[in-house]
């Protein structure tokens, strides 16, 4: 096995942190290297413990955190600035209403985003399962500032979503970004059309890629270069908790029992 780098024993140090006490960074790094080189245990605290492994380790961590903010994201980890370093969990790893997400069926998953639309103040709604041309729910009258102020109606926004159900691990591509992209373009096109006055050209719109996985590095990128409103399952999860949509999302189906059901 080559030796990876210090990048990648971050990634999978995130996947490791499991409470939420503090914990040395170097317990878990030796954790999940056994995992990972089962038949090299003799070397991995040396590897560990050579000049500034830890210090880079850790940087990486910071800067994933820092990406966290930019994107939006939930910080579900923690490092902190003492030397050698220590890490802890905020938030569990893989939450429970995050599990029934993944299993539910897809068109109820676009339920659940018009569902958070609405309870952002928005008029959301799915589109019908074929021939929807990538487009799984929109949303209008979004309030842009604070629902507390006043602002005019044509300035609300327009929301138009994709809804992508996936499991753990399974991480959006930059090119379903591009492709969601285009559909949302000529989307934003016919809505202009049929409603006519009712959606002014100028009105702003939000082109909303929601997951219960995560974006691919190059997709991370390209959504910020664009201006996305993209989403993991770890932060769509806080919204729905916030919102008060846990208990509507419980009383869904899994899609196992659905489609026996319906078989």
């Amino acid at each position: 096995m080559s030796i990876p780098s210090d990048q990648a024993i971050s990634l999978w140090v995130q996947e490791e942190i499991s409470g939420e006490g503090w914990v040395p960074l170097r317990t878990v790094t030796i954790t999940v290297l056994q995992r990972q080189w089962p038949n090299l245990d003799s070397f991995i605290e040396d590897f560990v413990d050579e000049e500034k492994r830890l210090y880079y380790i850790a940087e990486h961590l910071r800067n994933d955190l820092a990406d966290r903010v930019i994107d939006g994201k939930v910080k579900d980890f923690e490092v902190d600035d003492e030397s050698p370093p220590y890490v802890r969990r905020l938030l569990p790893r893989r939450p429970t209403l995050l599990d029934k997400l993944r299993r539910i069926a897809p068109a109820d998953f676009e339920r659940v985003c018009a569902k958070i639309l609405e309870s952002l103040g928005a008029t959301a709604t799915t589109t019908q399962q074929s021939n929807d041309g990538g487009i799984d729910f929109t949303a209008t009258n979004l309030k842009i500032i604070h629902a507390s102020l006043p602002m005019p109606a044509s300035c609300q926004g327009v929301v138009i979503g994709q809804a992508k159900r996936y499991k753990e691990g399974a991480a959006i591509s930059e090119t379903k970004l591009r492709e969601f992209v285009g559909a949302s373009l000529l989307k934003r096109h016919q809505m202009a059309s049929l409603a006519g006055p009712a959606i002014p050209p100028l009105m702003p719109t939000l082109f909303a890629f929601w997951t219960t996985s995560d974006l691919e590095r190059n997709a991370k990128r390209y959504a910020r270069s664009v201006g996305l409103w993209y989403m993991d399952g770890t932060t769509l999860t806080v919204y729905a908790q916030q919102l008060g949509l846990s208990e509507f999302i419980e009383s869904l189906p899994d899609w196992a029992v659905r489609s026996a059901t319906n078989a």
